[in-house]
């Protein structure tokens, strides 16, 4: 009998296939489940790529602080934060929640307290750890449960690969630390001076003055007690200046050898000087083998001390002004100021003027014009400036100027110093400088006086020498010398000069400095060098009682002193009247133990005949 099977086959047909299509649609939904889980493992290799090809190159900690935040906000859409092992401690955080491997809070309002600054939301505190404890990744989001298992296992994998990073940056920062620190004192070295010198306009734009410090008669420490001795005497200042600067903006530089840096940050100039009196006074309480030990220190300010156009004149004139301490006696504390830098270049020959400026020629005006500005000025505004001067005298004879933005105005016309002010007002305003201000100072009378008193001291000197019997070689060079022994005085403000009362302390120092700016620029001028040390020591007596307490005074300085006392004695100051001959000699007579006796016996002789 024949069977019809058809439907039956049918069914089972449709039966298997659904079947299929079931057992295909699960296969499907596997397989793009692991074409998913394939691509975010895909997408967690390109960002631990990025991790490698960015953060390689990254040696800086906070760069890499800053680059792995951005990495985790844009990939998984969660904030960062890294806290350093220093940063927790501040914020006395519950040890519990520093793990030593992970912790997930996966609702954080349910803690009832505020964590790493977060108080709601999903929380994860992952340890950043190798052979160190580098800090702790602390990772957040506003809404719970947001960190799933996918995200932790990314978070992981990214953890594990930013140690080696932040151990390359810990080591870097190791070997930075060590090139940039001088390995005895622990202070900057000279290439981190250059850094700041060659990144000035960013790191250096606050810095508004300079100390440099210098050991004295250091030499004899490490000749007569070693090498070792020196440093520990190194190690002791060093320990003064940590004291004095501790908790103030200062860069601290070891310069050379047992020389120091200090550069300020804005403070004010009257602590600049403060910080720099209170190292070379601590320094002088210590105790130590060489008893003649101690500090000098130059200092300059910008825009009061300093009028320059870098940082590297703010500096050099700090070490001008060392120079200077170091030259007057040590163990002290000089102040760079624009009178200092005057001499470098002002083309000012007291001898060429001698004539000029006499008795009976009183024709005449000498102004200095000090400039002062809010800002550092660059060499295009330094060089308009001194174009802009120049141009409002180009009329009259001569105008002088120098790095310290000082000018000076000699001229046989008379020029009313209402007439100067003007001229100047509209040199700046037209050149747009006019954010420069300025001061005129009348110097004539002060100039012309100076000049009037080398002139007679040189002819007293030179009647004292041929007396006392030296060649006439020598006899020339004791003129040279008295005739420019004053230059120094036109470089002090002749409102001290001219004053008639008695000077303050203060305004006696800048007297007394008068010496050394003679002696300096005498120092920078080819026809007067090889006199430079006799006009250095014309206020030096044999006694040891002069300006500087210097001793082995040459003869030249002995004869210019005697003869600058007794045509002072002999002329009429602004403080009182010219004495006579024979009561300079009397005044002179109560201090003799101050002269070369045959010296002043010769000068006795012949006080009426010159």
């Amino acid at each position: 009998m024949y069977e019809d099977n058809t439907k039956f086959n049918v069914a089972s047909s449709i039966e298997q296939s659904i079947e299929l299509l079931m057992k295909l649609n699960q296969e499907y939904a596997n397989l793009t489940s692991k074409v998913k889980n394939l691509e975010n493992r895909l997408a967690a290799v390109s960002v631990l790529i990025d991790i490698n090809e960015y953060m390689g190159n990254i040696l800086h900690f906070q760069d890499l602080v800053s680059y792995l935040k951005d990495v985790i906000a844009g990939v998984l859409g969660l904030d960062c934060k890294i806290f350093t092992p220093d940063d927790i401690r501040k914020m006395n955080i519950d040890s519990s929640y520093l793990p030593s491997t992970d912790l997930y809070i996966q609702d954080l309002k349910a803690q009832n307290k505020e964590l790493f600054g977060y108080n709601s939301g999903s929380l994860g505190v992952l340890s950043i750890s190798k052979r160190d404890l580098y800090g702790y990744l602390v990772i957040h989001h506003e809404l719970a449960d947001m960190i799933d298992e996918e995200k932790k296992v990314l978070l992981q994998l990214i953890k594990s690969q930013i140690c080696i990073y932040f151990e390359n940056a810990i080591l870097f920062s190791k070997l930075r630390d060590s090139a940039e620190h001088d390995g005895l004192t622990g202070l900057y070295n000279r290439l981190y001076l250059s850094q700041l010198l060659d990144n000035w306009e960013d790191r250096m734009v606050d810095i508004n003055g300079a100390i440099i410090l210098d050991l004295d008669n250091f030499k004899n420490i490490n000749d007569n007690y070693g090498h070792l001795a020196g440093d520990n005497v190194i190690r002791m200042l060093v320990g003064v200046i940590n004291n004095t600067i501790m908790n103030l903006p200062v860069y601290a530089i070891r310069y050379g050898g047992e020389e120091f840096l200090l550069l300020t940050r804005g403070i004010d100039s009257k602590d600049i000087v403060e910080i720099a009196e209170t190292i070379r006074r601590e320094f002088s309480l210590l105790k130590y083998e060489e008893s003649s030990l101690s500090v000098s220190l130059g200092v300059s300010i910008l825009g009061e001390s300093c009028r320059v156009v870098d940082y590297m004149e703010l500096i050099r004139s700090a070490d001008d002004a060392l120079y200077t301490a170091k030259r007057i006696g040590k163990n002290v504390v000089v102040t760079s100021d624009e009178d200092l830098q005057l001499f470098e270049s002002v083309s000012f020959n007291i001898a060429k003027n001698l004539s000029r400026y006499n008795r009976f020629n009183v024709i005449g005006e000498i102004y200095r014009v000090n400039f002062k500005s809010p800002h550092l000025l660059s060499i295009d505004e330094y060089n308009k400036l001194k174009y802009c001067i120049t141009s409002c005298f180009r009329e009259y004879d001569g105008i002088y100027g120098s790095v310290s933005l000082s000018f000076v105005v000699l001229t046989d016309n008379q020029i009313p110093q209402e007439l100067i002010e003007n001229k100047i007002n509209m040199a700046l305003a037209s050149n747009e400088l006019d954010y420069i201000s300025f001061e005129v100072h009348s110097n004539t009378d002060a100039y012309r006086e100076v000049m009037l008193h080398s002139e007679r001291v040189a002819a007293i000197s030179v009647a004292l020498a041929e007396a006392y019997g030296l060649p006439a070689d020598e006899c020339e060079k004791v003129k040279l010398a008295a005739a420019n022994h004053d230059i120094g005085k036109l470089y002090v403000n002749p409102k001290i000069l001219n004053k008639p009362g008695k000077l303050t302390p203060e305004e006696y120092e800048k007297i007394k400095m008068h010496a050394f700016y003679s002696y300096q620029y005498a120092k920078s001028r080819e026809n007067l060098k090889f006199v430079a040390d006799y006009i250095f020591y014309h206020h030096e007596y044999v006694d040891g009682s002069g300006y500087f307490k210097k001793k082995d005074i040459p003869l030249h300085s002995q004869i210019i002193v005697l003869a600058d006392i007794f045509d002072a004695l002999c002329e009429n100051r602004c403080y009182r009247a010219a004495f006579s001959r024979d009561e300079a000699i009397r005044i002179m007579e109560s201090e003799k133990h101050k002269f070369n006796p045959e010296l002043f016996e010769l000068m006795k002789q012949i006080a009426n005949y010159i």
